[in-house]
């Protein structure tokens, strides 16, 4: 047990628990990403995000269960990292029959910015009511007296819609370090290098994110669908919607899949309208050619359709060229490699985000 371990559970903190349907607990959950329940709250996306604002209280953990999760392999557990009041980020992979894990001893009235580092792709994703390799919340315990403020966040919205390399999946390992034979694959990724994570942030957004290993806008493995279902579903039987939209609707959505293989023509168009349909008409919706350049060709083609026949003026296709970035396995970028790719893109992204959105004609 370490020192931290030993201080923390030194503090009675029997019944001192915040539950997670404690309004400023959820108000501090990044959007679309979390399945809320009435006794846990749970993500399987890498990159969800949670922030707490906590008062009166120098001890704060994470009250978590695991007894759902569909497998009991220790590198197959999602892991969880954590800064409090913008200090170094530490991180704790989950294991079996685990109850809580101390995110903060010793610090007066701690803001803690939680994320969700990584998870297993092997595991089902999607179907259920929560998928068997989620992150399971169950409440926030404090000391005597503590309690939630409301988090301080940014107003706008970003959305990032990818596969394993906008979620940061080889983000930890080293350049050409190639995949160990029994590779931990939760362990290896870092959602905050993601280049998605790094725009949005530049740009002062809150970010939140749908991105799965294996993923193209037609499906992929581990039974996500297609982006015209999933972007309606959290699960199988878990909605994303508020009556006929995202909530809150997002400012900016990029999507960046195609690196998992050409898509047909109709599963880009598809989306688009279906996207175009749950965010409203001055939300910019941005298509990016995968850093690597796969599906060139018929992404633009699609696209092109799309835009011509929809009369969408607020969509844009950014091409990133052949611009160099370091991978750990030749295709997943490092994080030297992600802030190589958010560079690389950024003089367009200026000319789109900064761009003024006239309000739709009623």
């Amino acid at each position: 047990m370490t020192l931290f371990s030993l201080i923390f559970a030194s503090v009675n903190l029997s019944g001192a628990v915040i539950p997670v349907t404690d309004a400023h607990v959820l108000n501090g959950l990044s959007p679309y990403n979390w399945v809320c329940k009435d006794d846990s709250i749970s993500s399987s996306v890498n990159g969800a995000s949670l922030t707490l604002r906590l008062k009166g209280t120098r001890q704060v953990a994470l009250q978590v269960k695991s007894d759902h999760m569909a497998t009991r392999v220790p590198t197959r557990f999602p892991i969880v990292a954590w800064s409090v009041n913008g200090g170094a980020l530490q991180s704790h992979q989950l294991k079996a029959d685990e109850s809580s894990v101390p995110l903060a001893s010793g610090v007066a009235d701690p803001v803690i910015d939680l994320f969700i580092k990584g998870m297993s792709p092997f595991e089902d994703r999607f179907s259920g009511d929560v998928p068997g390799n989620a992150v399971k919340i169950t409440g926030v315990i404090v000391a005597a007296g503590g309690s939630m403020l409301p988090p301080a966040l940014p107003g706008k919205v970003w959305l990032n819609i990818g596969d394993s390399i906008m979620s940061g999946d080889g983000a930890a390992y080293a350049e050409k370090q190639g995949r160990p034979p029994d590779d931990a694959w939760a362990a290896s990724e870092d959602g905050r290098a993601s280049y998605g994570y790094l725009l949005a942030k530049h740009y002062g957004y809150r970010e939140s994110r749908i991105a799965y290993g294996g993923y193209n806008w037609g499906g992929g493995m581990a039974s996500v669908p297609a982006l015209s279902k999933l972007i309606d579903q959290r699960t199988s039987t878990v909605s994303r919607l508020q009556g006929e939209a995202l909530k809150p609707v997002p400012d900016v959505v990029l999507i960046n899949l195609g690196e998992n293989g050409a898509p047909a023509d109709n599963s880009v168009i598809e989306a688009l309208v279906k996207l175009r349909g749950r965010v409203g008409q001055t939300t910019k919706i941005i298509v990016m050619i995968p850093a690597s350049g796969r599906a060139r060709a018929e992404l633009t083609r699609a696209f092109n359709s799309y835009k011509s026949t929809a009369r969408d003026g607020h969509v844009d296709l950014v091409d990133p060229g052949r611009s160099a970035f370091a991978t750990c396995d030749g295709q997943h970028p490092t994080a030297a490699g992600h802030e190589a790719v958010f560079k690389a893109v950024l003089p367009a992204f200026d000319a789109i985000v900064n761009r003024v959105v006239e309000p739709a004609l009623k």
